[in-house]
């Protein structure tokens, strides 16, 4: 009689528990309202030639992404921004050195890119650790010798 009392107050219990804990998990997390940035679509080679598309639903900004089944050797060609943040690419899984494009929100790539890695940052009015300077209106993510030094303190803090 125990047993099956103990038994029916476990099960109890786990049907409060298990319905919450999936979409809390699902939700992702941005360190400001509990929903993730949105998405980023991109279209890569895989390695056995074919086609495939992907995507990334990243969960904070100033943090570096690679992006799932590319490499340096086999990139990402073509990328979609639909984050609420500007989604800066690099050809590199590290984000380090010049970046290949910076995608506004809603922004897709010109042409033929090559990206294995994505580094977010906030747009302009919201509170972030890295600086974008947008000179010429080109949309690359430019470092003055002072800004460098800062970006590749956060890129080591980073991992």
């Amino acid at each position: 009689m125990r047993v099956r009392t103990t038994a029916a107050a476990l099960v109890a219990a786990l049907a409060i528990v298990l319905p919450t804990a999936g979409p809390s998990l699902a939700g992702g997390h941005d360190g400001h309202d509990g929903r993730n940035l949105g998405e980023l679509h991109y279209r890569f080679v895989d390695e056995n030639g074919y086609e495939r598309q992907a995507q990334l639903r990243p969960a904070d900004n100033d943090t570096c992404y690679r992006l799932t089944g590319t490499s340096e050797s086999d990139p990402a060609y073509q990328v979609r921004n639909e984050t609420r943040s500007l989604a800066i690419l690099f050809d590199n899984a590290t984000c380090g050195g010049r970046d290949v494009e910076t995608l506004s929100p809603g922004q897709r790539s010109r042409g033929n890119v090559s990206v294995a890695s994505v580094l977010f940052v906030p747009t302009e009015g919201e509170e972030h650790h890295g600086r974008p300077d947008h000179q010429g209106g080109n949309g690359n993510w430019q470092h003055e010798d002072e800004d460098e030094d800062i970006f590749r303190s956060i890129m080591r803090s980073m991992g």
